[in-house]
């Protein structure tokens, strides 16, 4: 059977969880229905899921174009392109406008639920494709999960209702669960490249002091207004 995103010919096999073996595909671990190649000293191996993608799709994200599946992102891409729901790079599969150099991992594409609802809040959270305010705003947003910072570029879930938001990641993770995802981060991080660190405690940084430097403009704010009620208060 042929795939065309090898040159290999592929064969059904079942695969145990026990196996840690990766999708080509996804990159996520492999369990189940899945394809390997026939060649014995290849790899190359898929979720039977990742075989049937359909190389065409229509995103709601971007309406203008389809989007088309390609085995990685392509070569003429000589600048980095991450995928515009993550931010991550896409090694694997991706679904990409060529047109608009838009990108997507095939697992964002259609992983995310349009809504998610959470036991630590009352309404349903959407899938916000664009950041739910002006960017000339200048609104940050923390997840409630982890309490890092809501990327302006990235995709998140959001209750415009409560100003409620988490990351694609943590929109179905328990609160107290916090200690894992701190973890799944550790865990990437070792392998990463020096430079690929750096860049990462970078962007983390940023976070922390956006945080603390909202939290001051709170608190400043917060002072000015009792500042003011007190003057109101004792004018005569």
């Amino acid at each position: 059977m042929k795939h065309f995103s090898h040159p290999h010919a592929l064969e059904f096999c079942e695969v145990e969880e026990t196996n840690e073996i990766i999708c080509s595909g996804c990159e996520n671990k492999l369990s189940g229905t899945s394809y390997k190649c026939t060649k014995p000293n290849c790899e190359f191996t898929l979720h039977k899921s990742c075989f049937e993608l359909p190389r065409k799709i229509q995103h709601n994200s971007h309406p203008i174009h389809p989007l088309t599946l390609y085995p990685s992102l392509p070569e003429r891409d000589s600048i980095y392109f991450g995928c515009n729901a993550c931010g991550e790079e896409p090694k694997a599969f991706v679904y990409e406008c060529l047109d608009c150099n838009f990108s997507l991992h095939a697992n964002c594409a259609i992983s995310w639920p349009e809504n998610v609802t959470r036991e630590d809040h009352q309404h349903s959270l959407t899938l916000q494709y664009q950041w739910p305010f002006p960017i000339d705003d200048y609104v940050h947003l923390f997840c409630k999960v982890c309490d890092g910072l809501c990327n302006d570029s990235r995709w998140l879930y959001y209750c415009a209702e409560c100003k409620f938001s988490t990351h694609l990641k943590c929109a179905t993770v328990k609160r107290e669960d916090g200690l894992s995802l701190e973890n799944e981060e550790e865990e990437e991080e070792e392998n990463m490249t020096n430079e690929q660190r750096l860049m990462m405690a970078t962007i983390k940084a940023q976070g922390q002091q956006a945080r603390l430097n909202f939290q001051a403009h709170m608190a400043y704010m917060n002072a000015q207004a009792i500042t003011n009620m007190w003057r109101s208060s004792h004018c005569y």
